[in-house]
């Protein structure tokens, strides 16, 4: 059986057209990674507003008018009396962004319901916020922005949650400009922690909430609270969420494993229809070896090749993001489980998505592999089984969007298991453990139509 496996691939490499696609996929799979870099793609970006937007955006909301569009208004034109840009996403937009509707909206849209100690206050307090914005002063900001969440009328665990990012940055002199992966934590945590507090009060009210949800709500809370005891500053969740640019990128071209199915198909559609279409399996079958032992050495000839790229992919991935994202390896995996957060290997995980996807790889060689088997031209064995990938998926993704729940039990409703892993697959309640049975079925039936066509085959 090895020589026969040993054989096959002496006659995939003594063809031009397997160094052309195997050159491709590693050009592929290093300009991925350039591109990725030099385009900044996973760069933070932000967008600066000057004078001209600024105007622009007030002409747009005086012309149309929408609800509340007068505070809106006034926002933009305190941002033009104040300064030549501003950052979409800074500290001072997001700042106004919370003040004017909290501070204004009531002077403006309640003026008749409010006394003239009230509206004082309000204006008094206004004017307080927005000078400490104008300022650039975040401290005074938020020591202000403290004392607005905790007179409000919200209950004591949202206050809590709104209040945490601004009294951890104040207790530990942290500033938004500092860039500390600290501030980007405790926000994080601050959001975790008002998710969960806004489900809480909606229970309490009577609102009926799904226990998934409260518990994804908690267990986001728990990863919050323990990336921040243990000083984690970046790390990946189990869904595969990262703000390591290394490890975005690494996971990010796993897709690309997709053009290796398509290089496999093409190779596996060769394989046998070629040996009829140029007569050489006279000679194979001319030595005293069984026509199952030649068909299954075809396949695990092919199988090989294809566990060598994915790997390679992997290797090249690995190395080549190193070189150009140096930090972020050594991010961990951190997962929640009854409430207790473990720590894994992020390696572990990126592996475990290739060989996700190296298992639709199979399943697609397989079926070029049986329509290989069935026809005398490669081409057009090739032609059905690139048409199948690219087709397939597209139909099945219809089917899903109409509603045709028989179509989960379709190949092509199953192949991206990445995401079925993650619960985003096509149809409700399809599984990874579903999926790739769904998928084993069809590569047994496609591999014994393989081996019943080439055996009783004539010659």
């Amino acid at each position: 059986m090895l020589k026969l496996i040993q054989n096959e691939w002496i006659k995939i490499f003594s063809k031009i057209s397997t160094y052309v696609l195997l050159a491709l996929t590693l050009a592929m799979t290093v300009g991925f990674s350039l591109l990725a870099h030099f385009v900044g793609a996973y760069e933070p970006y932000t967008y600066t507003y000057d004078k001209y937007d600024l105007n622009n955006e007030i002409a747009y909301l005086e012309s149309s008018k929408p609800e509340g569009y007068e505070v809106q208004v006034m926002m933009y034109q305190f941002m033009l009396d104040n300064g030549d840009s501003w950052e979409m996403g800074g500290w001072e937009v997001q700042a106004l962004n919370d003040i004017f509707p909290a501070l204004q909206n009531p002077l403006v849209y309640q003026a008749d319901t409010l006394s003239p100690e009230e509206k004082s206050s309000l204006e008094e307090r206004f004017t307080s916020l927005t000078k400490a914005v104008s300022d650039h002063d975040f401290k005074s900001f938020a020591s202000l922005w403290l004392e607005e969440i905790a007179s409000g009328t919200d209950s004591d665990r949202v206050k809590e949650a709104k209040s945490f990012p601004y009294q951890f940055m104040l207790d530990n002199n942290l500033e938004p400009s500092s860039d500390s992966w600290k501030i980007d934590a405790a926000q994080e945590l601050g959001n975790a922690m008002l998710t969960l507090s806004s489900l809480e009060d909606q229970q309490d009210q009577g609102i009926y909430i799904p226990e998934a949800s409260l518990q994804d709500a908690q267990d986001q809370l728990t990863l919050s609270q323990y990336r921040l005891e243990h000083e984690i500053a970046n790390y990946m969740d189990e869904q595969g969420r990262t703000g390591s640019f290394y490890w975005s990128i690494f996971l990010d071209a796993a897709s690309l494993l997709t053009f290796i199915s398509v290089v496999m198909i093409v190779i596996a559609g060769g394989s046998v229809a070629n040996e009829f279409s140029t007569g050489t399996i006279k000679f194979l079958l001319i030595n005293p070896v069984k026509r199952s032992k030649i068909i299954i050495s075809k396949f695990l000839a092919l199988l090989l090749l294809g566990a060598a790229m994915i790997l390679g992919m992997f290797v090249v991935n690995g190395l080549f993001n190193l070189i150009l994202f140096r930090d972020g390896f050594g991010v961990p995996l951190l997962t929640v489980s009854e409430g207790v957060v473990h720590e894994g290997s992020a390696l572990l995980y990126t592996l475990t998505q290739y060989a996700l996807n190296g298992i639709t790889m199979i399943a697609m060689t397989a079926l070029a592999f049986m329509i290989s088997s069935l026809m005398r031209s490669s081409a057009v064995a090739i032609g059905i089984g690139v048409a199948s990938l690219l087709g397939g998926t597209m139909i099945s993704s219809m089917l899903a969007q109409y509603g045709f729940d028989w179509g989960r039990y379709l190949i092509f409703s199953n192949l991206n298991l990445g995401s079925i892993a993650n619960n985003y697959g096509m149809y409700p309640h399809q599984t990874l453990g579903f999926a790739v049975g769904v998928l084993a079925v069809y590569m047994i039936l496609f591999l014994f139509i393989a081996y019943d066509g080439f055996t009783r085959r004539e010659v």
